[in-house]
């Protein structure tokens, strides 16, 4: 812990005496818990936000100590910036103040902590980022970047502009998720770059590449559009596909990873790495006048698409793997507006 930090918790009141069970062993006691049934992903974004905001405060505290005001008080005392850092955001304070709650409800239901009544929150989630699609002028000069990249780039750019995939099911899709002869993909899995566990509480933790399985809502299949079927059929017929392999994969030539047009057999494949893809995509973005270009960009467009092509939410929602209530939160405004955005456009790519 930092000095500022040992001063700021001294300011707040947060003891540091070690009693039977520490607030960072609970803490991780939960998080072996429910790593079992959640996210790899956000896993690792929860014990990245302990790290960061609760157990320089609160990890050396008796968790047998803590109370709902010690709850309140940190809350507040973060939402202000903390000692060092800038002020939380209300849907990151959201975030931790469900953490520590869920936390000491498995503690209480173990018999390892005494029963806290947190009562009602005094936070609530704020509504998701409105969709920001590209533009019709934005979306010609990035299709005609696009067609002077290599296959790879083009399949990685066409992924989440036709068929609305994520990033990481961008990376998690293998070809043998992919029915060449009836068009149909299977998005079932996702590969993302996490931090795990090295050891005990205080051994760390090391970033690797994870491969996990989406959840049964989140698993969809459906018919590609023609122009990525056909795409996807052209890479196929010109390598050597193997059914394990990533649809995504990257390629090393003499040692780097490239861009070239012309890749040969005897470069070795890679599985594709997110941050890679998305470094990938801000150049190709650059190029095409589009600074900042990201892959939630490229959704929101397809989501923009399949609206002007007189898609319905219920279907789109189905395509994300997401639900209802999300599609609307992040789109209700292009629900009402969608003649501005692309129009026409949707009918020639879909």
């Amino acid at each position: 812990m930092s000095h500022n930090k040992e001063k700021a918790e001294k300011k707040q009141g947060y003891p540091a005496g070690r009693s039977r069970l520490l607030v960072r062993e609970l803490a991780e006691l939960w998080f072996k818990d429910i790593e079992n049934v959640m996210k790899p992903s956000s896993c690792a974004r929860y014990r990245s936000h302990a790290a960061r905001y609760l157990f320089p405060y609160i990890g050396s505290m008796d968790a047998g100590s803590f109370s709902r005001k010690y709850l309140s008080d940190l809350l507040g005392f973060l939402k202000t910036g903390g000692s060092t850092e800038e002020p939380l955001s209300q849907y990151t304070i959201y975030i931790l103040e469900g953490m520590v709650r869920s936390m000491f409800r498995y503690g209480a239901g173990k018999n390892l902590v005494p029963e806290i009544l947190f009562g009602k929150s005094e936070y609530t989630i704020v509504n998701r980022k409105e969709a920001v699609p590209l533009s019709e002028l934005e979306l010609e000069q990035l299709m005609h970047i696009v067609s002077k990249q290599c296959m790879d780039m083009q399949v990685q750019v066409l992924l989440p502009l036709y068929a609305g995939l994520s990033l990481s099911e961008v990376c998690g899709l293998k070809w043998e998720d992919v029915n060449l002869e009836t068009g149909r993909i299977h998005v079932h899995r996702n590969l993302m770059r996490i931090q795990r566990k090295t050891g005990d509480i205080d051994s760390g933790t090391a970033t690797v590449m994870s491969e996990c399985e989406l959840s049964v809502n989140e698993c969809r299949e459906f018919v590609m559009p023609g122009k990525l079927n056909i795409l996807l059929r052209t890479i196929a017929s010109k390598r050597n596909i193997s059914q394990e392999r990533y649809v995504a994969e990257l390629y090393k030539k003499t040692g780097r990873r490239t861009l070239d047009a012309n890749i040969q057999e005897d470069t070795d494949p890679v599985p594709p790495d997110g941050r890679t893809l998305q470094y990938r995509l801000k150049t190709v973005g650059k190029q095409a006048d589009i600074p900042g270009l990201t892959f939630q960009a490229l959704r929101d467009t397809f989501v923009v698409m399949c609206l002007q092509a007189g898609g319905d939410i219920y279907s789109i929602a189905y395509v994300l793997g997401t639900g209802i209530n999300a599609i609307y939160d992040r789109y209700k405004y292009l629900l009402v507006k969608k003649d501005s955005f692309l129009k026409g456009i949707g009918q020639g790519l879909l």
